[in-house]
C-alpha cells in the first residue's frame, strides 16, 4: 500500500508493508511513528472489525519505510487496515493507488489535512490514481489525477473488489467571484495614498500608513483586494495548498478564486504569525501566500512577534525546526500595515494637540525595529481629508486601478520571463542594475537622497525597485526621474 508523509509542505511516498505472523496476538507499528499514528492501531483494529472484517488474533507489524524520518499524522490509517485486509486474505487485489485517510472506530472514513500537496506529489511521481474520503475527493481530483471519494473502509473495499464500483470525482468548480466591501471609490481625497496602494498592488511592494485615527487607513488597506490581480493556476494550486495543510480548505470549491488577504489581531502570538507548534502548522504568513497580509494598529503588535517577520519579507519562506526534522512553508505576500503616529494618534495633527510624552512617542514607534522598517518599501502619510473634500464626485474606481495594476505585471511579466520572478519586489541586486538603470541626474539626486535620508544598501535598491513599478504602470520602458522622485516621496519616516 502507498500513503505519503508531510512535513510543512516536503511530501514523500511511504510504502506501507503489513506482516501477519504466529504469536501473540499484537498490532505494532514501525518506522518512526509519531504518537498520532501510534494511536492508529486501536482506530485502525476497531475499524476493521466494525466493517464486517476479522482482525487477525496473530502477531501483526506495520512498516512505515523508508523508516529514516518520523511519520506524523492520521493520514496512513487507510493504507494500514487495506494492508492488514490484504495480508490476511480478506482484500483479493492489490492496491495500486496512493491511499489517505483517517478512520473512526465504526469505519467511517475521515478526511485528513494536506491531502492537495500529498496528491500533487504523488502525480508528479506517476501515482495516477488516489483512495480518500468525500470531504477529501474533490481537491484530490483538482490536482489531476483519478480521485475516488469514499465514507467507510467496506465501500473501499466493495470498490477494490468490483462489488459496488464507485465513479471518479470530477473536478470541483471554481468559486464565484468574490464581491469586495471596499472600493476606492468609496474613500475621499487620499490621492497619495491611493497612488502607493496602485504600486503596492503591481509590484508587490510592502506597504505602511501612518496618519491620526478617522483618516481612512483602515479602509486603503482593505482596499488593495480590489485592485491585486487575479490568482494564475499555478499561484491557486500554490495558495491553496497551504490552506489545505491548515484544513482551511472549502471541499465545495477547494482552488482558491481570490489572493488570500489574512488581517491578524495585534494580540496574535509569533506562532500565529509565522507558523509553529508540535506539529507545526503554517502562520498568517503561510496563509497570506500569493495576498496580503494586513497588521492594523501595527504598534500594538510585540515587538519580538514583529521581528519574526524579517526573515519571511526577505527569503519568501518560513522554516520551522524541531528536534524530528524541519518544516518550510512559502510565504510570498505584500505586507500592508497601518499605525498612529503616535499613542493618542495626534502628533504632528493641525487640528488637535498630541498629549504624548517624547519618551512615549519613541517608545511607540520602536515597536517597529530599523531592519524591519528598513524592508518597507512604501511609507506613506495619511492626512485628515478636509470637509470639501468629503463629497467629492467622479472618484476612481478599484476596476481601473486594476486594469493599470494588470496592464503593468503583464509588462513585469514579459520582461522577467527569464529570470523566474514574478514581481519587481522580488528583484536581486543584480537585476536591479540590468532593470532599473537611470541617468546621470537621477543618479545624482539618488546620491543626495542616500545622504540626506541615510539611506542603507537595502533601502537603495527598494527605491529604484519602486520607481521601476512606477514606470511599468506609466507605460515607460526605463525609470525616469519622476519614477525616482515619486519613490522617495512615498518612503517618508514615519
Amino acid at each position: 500500500m502507498t500513503a505519503c508523509a508531510l512535513w510543512g509542505l516536503e511530501t514523500a511516498l511511504v510504502t506501507v508493508e503489513v506482516d501477519v505472523a504466529n504469536g501473540l496476538p499484537a498490532l505494532v507499528v514501525v518506522g518512526l511513528p509519531d504518537a498520532a499514528v501510534q494511536e492508529a492501531r486501536e482506530r485502525v483494529r476497531a475499524a476493521v472489525r466494525n466493517s464486517g472484517f476479522e482482525f487477525p488474533l496473530r502477531r501483526v507489524t506495520v512498516n512505515l519505510a523508508p523508516a529514516e524520518r518520523r511519520k506524523e499524522g492520521t493520514g496512513f490509517e487507510l493504507a494500514i487496515a487495506l494492508g492488514i485486509l490484504r495480508a490476511s486474505g480478506q482484500l483479493r487485489v492489490d492496491v495500486t493507488g496512493l491511499c489517505l485517510g483517517e478512520l473512526a472506530l465504526d469505519g467511517a472514513l475521515r478526511p485528513v489535512r494536506g491531502t492537495m500537496p500529498r496528491v500533487r506529489f504523488a502525480a508528479a511521481r506517476g501515482l495516477g490514481q488516489v483512495l480518500v474520503a468525500n470531504a477529501n475527493a474533490g481537491e484530490a481530483a483538482a490536482c489531476g489525477v483519478e480521485s475516488f471519494g469514499f465514507a467507510s473502509l467496506r465501500e473501499v473495499v466493495d470498490h477494490l473488489e468490483g462489488r459496488a464500483r464507485v465513479a471518479p470525482t470530477s473536478v470541483p468548480p471554481r468559486a464565484a467571484a468574490p464581491h469586495h466591501s471596499v472600493d476606492l471609490a468609496h474613500i475621499a481625497g487620499q490621492e497619495t495614498p491611493k497612488r502607493a496602494l496602485e504600486i503596492a498592488a503591481a509590484g508587490g511592494h510592502n506597504l505602511l500608513f501612518v496618519g491620526p485615527p478617522g483618516t481612512g487607513k483602515t479602509m486603503l488597506a482593505r482596499a488593495l483586494e480590489s485592485i491585486l490581480p487575479p490568482l494564475d493556476d499555478a499561484e491557486a494550486l500554490a495558495a491553496s495548498a497551504v490552506h489545505s495543510v491548515a484544513g482551511l480548505i472549502d471541499p465545495r470549491h477547494p482552488v482558491l478564486t481570490a489572493r488570500p488577504f489574512r488581517a491578524p489581531h495585534h494580540t496574535a502570538s509569533h506562532l500565529s504569525l509565522v507558523g509553529g507548534g508540535s506539529p507545526p502548522r503554517p502562520g498568517e504568513v503561510s496563509l497570506a501566500h500569493c495576498g496580503a497580509l494586513f497588521l492594523d494598529e501595527v504598534a500594538e503588535f510585540s515587538r519580538s512577534v514583529l521581528d519574526t517577520l524579517r526573515e519571511p519579507l526577505e527569503q519568501h519562506a518560513v522554516t520551522i525546526s524541531r528536534a524530528g526534522g524541519a518544516a518550510t512553508y512559502p510565504a510570498r505576500f505584500v505586507l500592508v500595515a497601518a499605525m498612529n503616529p503616535c499613542p493618542c494618534g495626534f502628533w504632528g495633527d493641525a487640528e488637535r494637540e498630541c498629549t504624548c510624552l517624547p519618551e512615549q512617542i519613541e517608545r511607540y514607534r520602536g515597536k517597529l525595529s530599523g531592519p524591519l522598517l528598513d524592508r518597507i518599501d512604501l511609507r506613506v502619510h495619511v492626512p485628515r481629508v478636509p470637509f470639501e473634500r468629503l463629497r467629492d464626485d467622479g472618484r476612481e474606481r478599484s476596476a481601473d486601478v486594476r486594469e493599470r495594476v494588470l496592464a503593468a505585471r503583464e509588462r513585469m511579466r514579459v520582461r522577467l520571463a527569464t529570470t523566474g520572478r514574478r514581481v519587481n519586489a522580488e528583484l536581486t541586486v543584480i537585476e536591479v542594475k540590468r532593470f532599473c538603470s537611470v541617468d546621470a541626474a537621477t543618479e545624482r539626486l539618488l546620491a543626495e537622497a542616500v545622504g540626506a535620508r541615510r539611506l542603507s544598501a537595502r533601502g537603495y535598491h527598494r527605491v529604484l525597485r519602486v520607481a521601476r513599478t512606477a514606470a511599468d504602470l506609466a507605460g515607460s520602458d526605463g525609470v525616469r526621474g519622476e519614477d525616482v522622485a515619486l519613490a522617495l516621496l512615498l518612503r517618508s519616516d514615519p
